[in-house]
């Protein structure tokens, strides 16, 4: 009997842990499919990129010409890693921003959001230059105006 008092003692003890564990998993994982909203007065602007490729991204350029960034885009992002990128505006109006990356072979990944009172959107986002019929960019909003969430997945080499 003693035995399997101490097991139940065990077991009541390792299940809450276990579920906490798995909780915070799952918590954290959320994290990264959204970026969530952030606290300021005006719009803003979540992107969550995503290098699915075996070769890294150089930050070649970037542009917030509205607003400001409270998470600018990294100068490195590894192969499949992600990224959250953030930005806002005290412009009620909206605010917009693009990141541009350099890719192995001469090829760029622009990812591109924009977020007005009337139009949320990510067109824009494109591949540019050598090699880039190698590669492509899957991308969605998640939610829009006055705080968006948008991902995006680099996908393919040459």
């Amino acid at each position: 009997m003693r035995i399997n008092a101490r097991r139940r003692v065990a077991l009541f003890i390792a299940l809450p842990a276990t579920a906490l564990a798995v909780t915070g998993f799952a918590v954290a994982a959320a994290g990264v499919a959204t970026a969530g909203t952030m606290p300021t007065s005006g719009p803003t602007i979540a992107m969550t990129i995503s290098n699915d490729t075996d070769l890294p991204m150089v930050l070649a350029g970037s542009s917030n010409p509205y607003g400001q960034w409270m998470q600018a885009p990294s100068d490195y992002l590894a192969p499949h890693s992600s990224q959250i990128v953030k930005a806002y505006s005290n412009d009620p109006n909206g605010v917009e921003v693009d990141a541009t990356y350099a890719l192995p072979g001469g090829a760029q990944a622009v990812f591109r959001a924009d977020n007005y009172n009337n139009m949320t959107d990510v067109d824009g986002t494109r591949i540019d230059g050598n090699f880039g019929h190698g590669y492509g960019i899957s991308s969605w909003i998640d939610s829009g105006y006055p705080n968006m969430n948008a991902g995006y997945h680099l996908y393919g080499q040459p």
